[in-house]
């Protein structure tokens, strides 16, 4: 539906311009306060404004100056007296669409009107394909410069080629999903869907309806057959993020469900074929929780038919300037800036750890393309973001196995205590948030003021809340 703004202290050619583009998918709006007007087409832009030159209150050069700054891409059509239609070509110089001279007919009005909703459909269009070429741009981030990047991401395109499953291993932030959305778009599946599920956002009573749908009055509440997530990638992708998180029993119905490509809704009797490609994912350590019955074996090898291993970002310091520079152009885009990096910058980058690997790099440098209004940025803008560039520095002065002890170390001991500050000193809430038991807790405390982190018997702290 095109939406078209009409805004003219005169009532009745309102309505005449109402009446006269009365068309299947165009919805007309008059505003007959100049204000009004403006403020529901900054609010709502619309697909097009005719817009009066004069008016009280409010001239339309006012009207056109602050809505085109604001939203540029909204063509704007002046409606002009004979007097005014000098001001409406300077108008048009000035970025105004075109204009109409009063009185006109409907032949010239929808002439006029179809024009400028081509042009207007012809931005919704370009602006459409600079965010699929911005995702296709994050996808080609994953290229790297260092060999053992290189290696995985060579697998990646082997991979695509076929619907082999692919295990995708990594810690948090190395570009699990951008990967897997590159083997994607390399694949034949590239125009189906890509389907992303994240095993651990959802709760074990939800996971399995989302994940293989259910028929009406299977359950309270089913009041209607829905489609799983598995489904909705028919023809396409499925990307199974975060798969260690799964419960053993759903990884039983998962495991039918890779092996014969066919599942059952719940409480359906007849078996739903899936023609979809298997990615997973995950950040922990599937063959220790295969020792611990924590995740079944059968499932793990018949999901990592290829396994890819990503790097953290530490062990390829090569690749943080070229993504720095890559997030950089992307977020001066978006952002409507010029930023670039003096090489006092890109050094401190490299002194940095980046435990929160390519995921904390992208933020940092977003925060930074947010916070200046462009130029060069230097030293002293990311060491104001990151305070930890000094004792990073210093690590480096150690052989790599103490320097990587010191780091966890200290880093365990600082997030455990803002944890615990957070929840005002109360031990078992400050663990639950962590997501660890409270013995386990209270070595990561101990962990800032013994860096070598042994363990001891841990004893009720005072102030704990408890």
């Amino acid at each position: 539906m095109s939406r078209i703004l009409v805004i003219d202290d005169e009532a009745a050619l309102g309505e005449n311009i109402q009446r006269m583009l009365r068309l299947p998918g165009v919805s007309v709006c008059t505003y007959t306060d100049p204000a009004k007007g403006l403020a529901e087409a900054l609010t709502h832009p619309p697909d097009l404004v005719l817009l009066d030159v004069r008016m009280p209150g409010m001239s339309g050069e006012e009207v056109f100056a602050k809505l085109h700054e604001a939203q540029p891409g909204v063509p704007i059509v002046f409606l002009t007296a004979f007097g005014s239609v000098e001001g409406a070509v300077l108008a048009m110089r000035n970025g105004a669409f075109d204009y109409l001279q009063k009185p006109f007919n409907r032949d010239e009005l929808l002439l006029v009107v179809k024009r400028a909703l081509a042009l207007s459909s012809l931005g919704h269009e370009v602006e459409k394909l600079r965010g699929r070429l911005e995702a296709l741009g994050e996808a080609d981030a994953a290229q790297s410069r260092n060999s053992m990047m290189l290696d995985q991401m060579d697998k990646c395109r082997k991979a695509a080629s076929t619907d082999a499953t692919v295990m995708i291993l990594g810690e948090s932030g190395t570009g699990k999903e951008v990967t897997a959305r590159y083997i994607h778009n390399q694949s034949r599946r590239k125009d189906g869907p890509f389907v992303p599920v994240e095993c651990s956002a959802m709760p074990g009573s939800l996971i399995e309806s989302e994940l293989f749908g259910y028929e009406k009055g299977a359950f309270t509440g089913a009041e209607r057959t829905k489609k799983g997530l598995i489904e909705s990638a028919d023809g396409g992708t499925l990307f199974l993020d975060e798969i260690g998180d799964l419960g053993v029993e759903l990884q039983t119905r998962l495991f039918r469900f890779v092996e014969e490509r066919a599942l059952r809704r719940l409480g359906g009797l007849t078996q739903v074929r899936v023609d979809c490609r298997i990615l997973c994912a995950t950040n922990q350590d599937l063959v220790a929780k295969i020792k611990e019955g924590k995740f079944r074996e059968e499932l793990f090898y018949r999901l990592s038919v290829i396994t890819v291993k990503l790097p953290p970002l530490r062990e390829r310091p090569e690749d943080i300037p070229h993504l720095a520079r890559f997030f950089l152009e992307k977020f001066s885009r978006r952002y409507g800036k010029s930023l670039s990096g003096s090489p006092q910058f890109y050094e401190v980058l490299l002194r940095q750890r980046w435990p929160g690997n390519v995921r904390q790099l992208k933020n940092v440098m977003e925060r930074l393309t947010a916070l200046h209004q462009g130029g060069v940025l230097g030293a002293e803008d990311v060491e104001e973001d990151s305070p930890n560039v000094e004792a990073n520095t210093s690590l480096s002065y150690l052989p790599w196995k103490d320097a990587r002890e010191q780091y966890l170390a200290s880093f365990e001991g600082s997030y455990a205590n803002a944890v615990l500050a957070r929840c005002k000193g109360n031990v078992s809430a400050a663990a639950r948030e962590a997501g660890v038991d409270r013995k386990t807790f209270y070595v990561l405390l101990k962990r800032e003021k013994d860096p070598q982190g042994e363990e001891s018997t841990p004893q009720a702290e005072p102030g704990s809340g408890e």
